[in-house]
């Protein structure tokens, strides 16, 4: 009988360990399940802010990413047709009016027909200088690196744009001063009359092609055409700057052969 006693008390710590294993367990699995629990809520809100920030982003840059393969969208070829289409008719009939300005300007051009051998010089660095503008802002948005909706952002960038403006159009004044004077039948007064048009054309050219991708989005238009709008405005201005500085100049410099009463 005593041997039973003992061998009963000698199982009863192995009894209580026994009984008390589920528990033991049952907390662990708790523990793990919160911890899990806890992970999922957090990689549910890391999730949330994306989702957050794709669509702000998406809704920046619509009109950025048209496809490539205009059929992929269902619409086929002539749905890129029309829309390029009435932008290029558009753009024809803007660029067509400096036809307009060189007509009404037909005596300085007479007195002066250097103006007209560096006319293509002088609107193209125009074109070439504002659409360099322009691909940088579009990329900056189109890449989410520019948020139209930052003001402090848009200012700085601006701000940049007008620096590098008065830059590029010091050095291509003297770029342009030195080319028109190595020019054979070319007077002093001809080349201080077109580098002076030159830095008006260039400096205006890069702030519009800055300004008008920024422009384009606020309206809801696809930005990408500001490269292609920046190039047609920069052929008319460019003729208006040339025509209307260069008799200052004359004026200034007091050229005999230009008589502003023409």
């Amino acid at each position: 009988m005593f041997g039973l006693v003992g061998l009963s008390l000698a199982f009863q710590p192995s009894l209580g360990s026994i009984a008390f294993q589920p528990r033991s367990r049952c907390a662990s699995i708790g523990a793990t399940e919160s911890s899990r629990v806890a992970e999922l809520a957090i990689e549910n809100a890391a999730l949330r802010r994306e989702v957050a920030r794709l669509g702000q982003a998406a809704e920046q840059t619509e009109g950025l990413c048209e496809l490539v393969d205009d059929s992929a969208g269902g619409g086929g070829w002539s749905s890129g047709l029309r829309s390029r289409a009435s932008w290029l008719l558009g753009l024809l009939v803007a660029q067509s009016c400096s036809s307009f300005v060189l007509a009404d300007n037909e005596a300085l051009l007479q007195s002066h027909p250097t103006i007209v051998f560096f006319m293509t010089m002088l609107v193209g660095a125009g074109g070439n200088a504002g659409n360099q503008a322009a691909v940088r802002i579009i990329r900056g948005l189109a890449t989410g690196d520019l948020n139209p909706a930052d003001g402090q952002q848009r200012r700085r960038v601006l701000l940049s744009e007008v620096r590098v403006a008065l830059s590029l159009g010091l050095i291509l004044v003297v770029a342009g001063f030195t080319r028109v004077a190595a020019f054979g039948t070319a007077t002093p007064a001809d080349a201080a009359a077109i580098a002076a048009s030159l830095f008006i054309i260039v400096t205006t050219s890069v702030v519009l092609g800055a300004l008008l991708p920024l422009g384009l989005q606020r309206v809801r238009l696809d930005a990408a055409n500001a490269s292609t709008m920046i190039q047609v405005l920069m052929d008319v201005l460019g003729v208006l700057i040339t025509c209307s500085v260069a008799p200052l100049v004359f004026h200034a410099l007091g050229a005999a052969d230009f008589n502003p009463g023409v």
